[in-house]
């Protein structure tokens, strides 16, 4: 399998509450060594921490590893300017509904939205959503608006709550692919 890896030097994954965060470990360990000169950083919602550890991630990656509240005696400050260390982009790993329609919203009400919502860096969703209606699509819609938002491919995966195959886009390697066509079409623009 011919892999892509990850064009730049740093990268942000931002975790949220879906049970698919309980893999994150596994693919952050696939991306290190895949790309061992690759600084990861990692903010992680509280629901999010029902599935994965915040200590597991400490000693996953080699860059800052934070949970998304204001109260995270690790918050970098840099976060209110869009920004987490020198990441060139920002991949929401996976994304939950509800994460995606707050981003929709314009909200901004936890360090990591509001690092998503004023960064001018490419955001990359890997979604997990469990369906879809017409107030989803619609939200979907406004994200697509925003010319640094792009989105992972769906793939074919198994939903954990129904054990049935689904097209998902929690789907890493495709996110690379999409972060390294927006950085570098970021790079060109400059």
């Amino acid at each position: 399998m011919n892999v892509e890896t990850f064009d730049g030097e740093e990268l942000h994954l931002h975790v949220t509450g879906s049970i698919s965060a309980a893999l994150v470990p596994w693919w952050v360990h696939w991306l290190r060594d895949l790309h061992p000169g690759l600084t990861v950083n990692v903010s992680v919602t509280r629901s999010a921490t029902r599935f994965v550890t915040v200590r597991a991630l400490r000693h996953l990656v080699n860059g800052q590893v934070w949970v998304d509240c204001w109260d995270d005696p690790g918050l970098p400050a840099e976060v209110n300017h869009g920004r987490s260390g020198g990441s060139e982009c920002f991949l929401v790993f996976p994304a939950t509904l509800d994460t995606l329609m707050r981003l929709a919203q314009g909200r901004a009400d936890s360090p990591a939205l509001l690092m998503l919502q004023v960064t001018t860096g490419p955001i990359v969703i890997a979604d997990t959503l469990p369906g879809s209606n017409e107030i989803v699509e619609s939200h979907l819609r406004v994200l697509r608006l925003r010319p640094n938002v792009g989105f992972a491919p769906r793939v074919t995966g198994v939903r954990a709550s129904s054990r049935s195959a689904t097209e998902i886009g929690f789907n890493l390697p495709g996110a690379i692919t999409v972060a390294n066509e927006m950085v570098k079409k970021g790079r060109t623009s400059d």
